[in-house]
């Protein structure tokens, strides 16, 4: 295919980093920091704003901090980098994210997916089948900035292997006196062709009181976003031998193709309140709520002409390449499916927390902290399915740059597929519900003892419970099929594809198609009566319920020498944590047992031990060298643990074979054993240079088995998730982040932000197979070698402008894609520009203009090799004005 634009401009910003990171060690040199002494001063006390006030705060955080951790810093009230709080994640080194529909929405961190996610230091989860946060869920508007710890200590929570992201929010104490902040957003989203506004606002005061001083902080955002993804998807290739001009030859053939346009809507309603109280100088209280409105709805239009698993009948006209696969060719009585769908997600999160601070003497202070999360999630999907058993001749041409598809009648006429009498009538409908319930009730209690001098600085100390419960209610995939005629169903209309610009009007996928209506799935309840269904119902086996308590307790023990030739500091400790797990679902009863369903109990408990160690060399006052170990752990998701267990048993040639499969409530966490060595030069305000090195040794990745089982006398093929194999995964991360002051006039005002990140993992390989079910050996999912940020920046005091661009390289999306069976799905290399201008109009007033995906860039994917084309992916663009007042 030929080259794309992204590609080149991709290079061209590689090379610009990499010059300048060559020479920018040289020019900071004759640059005016001779006094080392002095400079760490300026760095501690220089008051700055915008953009480099964002990158010199993070800057002080990650120079300062007891463990290697990397932070991101919103440049105003409101307002981080980006207005995702993925797509800002991404800025830092180690960390790929996915996108849902063009937003970034899950993160891994050094390639691995099991991630922590805290909201100030607490836990915070979605209510589904996993533990942690569903990043989509989060407004960016409320966070003051986010913390990324990659090895923790003792002290820190467990339970994130890739790392912990620690999201932050305000406090009224965090401000002098009154606070009020507000702002009014514009988007403009182009393949929706669609604009919704979102608006924040936040005050905060503080007063002094008969009982001490008390801070009062509000905080709310909300935020409609509209989104439009339009897909050309290609089915798995198959070998026929059976291709007219290529009989006895084995040739490579997709079976068939597809197009996808999905277009929805999401609304994001956060709100946050926080009191603090100081009765005395040497205590503090604080009290927080937040809550987490989301919802997000959608429907999709799809037609597919595919063969599933029989061969495509060739007609005429097939070429092939030189590795035997296809290039173009026409076929014959192919079916086809044209579909419309539904999907809608409602999510709430509540936290509620109390905590209290006191200081007893100036070397002890004692703490505490309650905390309660309330979440639930609820989502419903429906599919209404025409199409027809046969098409005349079915084209396919990936000879452009887009896949060519079409469909015509026996003499080769185009309009075929708007004929509703070609159409066979209803052919099925399909839903599925879930709905979801997590609490969790959480207290930790701490200690930390100053010591006058020494070696040993400080101990500290505390003990932790948390009662969590589960009920997922779901994985009910309802088939009902029809096989009626339209008249059978007049209040069900069939209407042309609404869709009349597909990917932007470039190539041609099939042209106009019929399908059901979108009132027919929004009006998902009357349409499953007209169609005369029941309105569908969880049985207990679609009902997952879990209980899990965790009793933990920690010390760390800080030290450091000041008077060494070169000084040091670091702490080490240990955190024992015991986990309780109870399990309630239910098993199919055999027919000895008299059928129905039985009850499933299982309870687990395990310990671990985790210890840590973290040092810090500072060879100067810019320039320190850091080492950290430590062992983590990483529970098992809901879905994992159910342990509701299907059986099912089939006769074949008089062989009965009994199968089944579920969950497994025995399952332990994946554990890490961790290293990294980080080399860090702060040389300026806001300027830094830093090369890491890790190291992850993880034991007992979770993947699927088959093993016999005893039920009622008779030996069943159970598959079960099990802890199996080890796996290894290492890398570097260096990054480079100057402001050119030394450089004269208007290009002092410039600053450039880049990393680069290269991830090598050896772990056991998901299942996956080929077309001929032959194991592939693959990589982590979502893993990419080699990933690398650009920002360039420049500012003045009324004016700030800010261009960034993430590239990563090809990964594996999938061994088990819809459609796909075991096939590896790989995505292409993909790189995203987004920009953004800032106008201050004075101290309070400011305007900004930003806009994501400038490059149209298009997401492609490929089946196991890159020239057997799966899906071609586009979203849309975004442009948003932003009205700022800050008092």
């Amino acid at each position: 295919m030929p080259a794309r634009t992204p590609t080149v401009l991709r290079r061209r910003a590689l090379a610009v980093c990499v010059s300048l990171l060559i020479a920018a060690p040289a020019i900071a040199q004759q640059s005016d920091l001779q006094d080392t002494s002095a400079a760490a001063t300026q760095l501690d006390t220089v008051q700055v704003t915008g953009t480099r006030g964002s990158v010199t705060k993070a800057q002080q955080i990650k120079q300062n901090a007891e463990q290697i951790v990397d932070s991101i810093v919103a440049e105003d009230i409101g307002k981080l980098p980006d207005n995702n709080v993925a797509e800002a994640l991404q800025r830092i080194s180690g960390i790929q994210i996915t996108r849902s529909y063009g937003e970034g929405s899950t993160i891994a961190i050094r390639g691995l997916t099991q991630v922590r996610t805290e909201l100030n230091g607490r836990d915070i989860f979605t209510a589904n089948d996993g533990r942690g946060l569903s990043f989509e869920d989060v407004s960016a508007e409320l966070l003051g900035g986010v913390n990324v710890y990659k090895n923790p200590s003792a002290e820190m929570i467990e339970g994130g292997l890739g790392g912990t992201v620690d999201l932050r929010t305000r406090l009224p104490f965090d401000y002098e006196g009154r606070k009020i902040a507000g702002s009014l957003q514009y988007n403009h989203y182009d393949l929706a062709d669609d604009s919704k506004p979102a608006f924040s606002g936040l005050f905060s005061d503080r007063w002094q009181t008969g009982i001490g001083e008390i801070g009062l902080l509000v905080n709310y955002s909300q935020q409609t976003s509209p989104f439009r993804q339009d897909t050309i998807s290609l089915e798995p290739w198959y070998s026929q031998t059976d291709l007219p001009g290529y009989e006895g030859t084995e040739v490579f053939v997709p079976h068939g193709a597809g197009v996808n346009t999905t277009v929805g809507e999401r609304k994001r309603r956060t709100g946050a309140v926080a009191l603090q109280w100081r009765p005395r100088d040497d205590i503090e209280v604080q009290a927080q709520v937040l809550r987490s409105d989301y919802d997000f709805r959608w429907q999709d239009y799809s037609f597919f002409a595919y063969s599933g698993g029989d061969a495509m009948q060739g007609a005429r006209d097939i070429v092939v390449n030189d590795r035997n696969e296809l290039v173009s060719g026409v076929f014959q009585n192919t079916p086809a499916d044209s579909n419309t769908s539904l999907t809608k997600r409602t999510s709430i999160t509540t936290d509620y927390s109390l905590g209290a601070t006191w200081t007893v003497t100036p070397n002890l202070t004692l703490s505490t902290d309650f905390q309660y999360v309330d979440a639930t999630t609820k989502g419903t999907r429906y599919i209404v399915g025409t199409g027809m058993n046969a098409t005349p001749f079915y084209t396919i041409d990936l000879r452009g740059d887009l896949p060519y598809l079409a469909i015509t009648d026996a003499a080769g006429n185009q309009g075929y597929l708007t004929d509703p009498a070609n159409y066979v009538g209803w052919k099925f409908h399909l839903d599925n519900k879930d709905d979801n319930k997590g609490t969790q009730f959480s207290w930790r209690s701490d200690m930390d003892l100053a010591f006058e001098d020494g070696f040993a600085r400080s101990f500290k100390a505390g003990v932790r419970y948390t009662d969590r419960k589960a009920e997922n209610q779901g994985n009910v995939w309802r088939f009902m099929w029809l096989g009626a005629p339209f008249a059978d169903f007049p209040n069900v209309a069939l209407v042309p594809n609404p869709i009349t610009d597909f990917f932007r009007g470039d190539g041609y996928a099939f042209g106009p198609t019929l399908s059901a209506s979108s009132d027919s799935v929004n009006n998902y309840e009357q349409t499953l009566a007209d169609f005369g269904a029941d309105p569908l119902e969880f049985s207990p086996n679609n009902i997952n319920t879990q209980r899990e308590k965790t009793y933990a307790a920690y010390g760390v023990l800080r030290f450091g020498v000041d008077d060494f030739a070169v000084p040091f500091d670091g702490n080490i400790g240990v955190r024992v944590v015991r986990t309780e797990v109870t399990s309630d679902g239910v098993r199919t009863g055999t027919d000895i047992e008299g059928g129905g369903l039985l009850p499933v109990n299982v309870a687990q408990s395990y310990t671990d031990v985790l210890p840590s160690l973290n040092l810090r060399w500072m060879f100067t006052d810019q320039l320190q060298l850091r080492f950290a170990a430590s062992k983590g752990i990483s529970r098992p998701g809901f879905d994992k643990l159910n342990p509701n267990l299907s059986l099912s048993a089939t006769d074949a040639g008089g062989v009965t074979r009994r199968t089944g499969s579920a969950g497994n409530p025995n399952l332990k966490p994946m554990e890490a054993t961790q290293f990294d060595t980080s080399l860090e030069w702060y040389f300026g305000q806001g300027s830094m240079m830093y090369g890491t090195a890790f190291y992850k040794k993880v034991d007992g990745f979770i993947a699927n088995a088959v093993f016999n089982e005893v039920y009622a006398g008779d030996t069943w093929e159970i598959t079960r998730p099990v802890n199996g194999d080890d796996g290894k995964i290492k890398g570097v991360e260096v990054g480079y982040t100057q402001f050119f002051d030394f450089l004269p006039g208007w290009m002092s005002h410039f600053g450039l932000q880049t990393n680069y990140t290269y991830v090598d993992s050896k772990a056991p390989s998901p299942n996956a197979t080929d077309t001929n079910g032959s194991q592939l050996v693959v990589p982590l999912e979502g893993l990419s070698k080699n990933s690398y940020n650009v920002i360039l920046s420049y500012e003045v005091p009324r004016f700030q402008a800010r261009v960034a661009y993430n590239w990563r390289s090809d990964w594996l999306i999938t061994t088990a894609g819809n459609g796909t069976g075991n096939l590896p799905v790989y995505n292409k290399g993909f790189g995203q520009l987004d920009a953004s201008l800032r106008f201050n109009i004075n101290d309070i007033w400011s305007v900004s203009l930003d806009g994501m995906n400038l490059l149209d860039t298009r997401n492609e994917s490929y089946l196991g090799y890159t020239s057997r084309y799966r899906d071609f992916v586009i979203n849309d663009r975004r442009y948003g004005i932003t009205l700022r007042a800050s008092l």
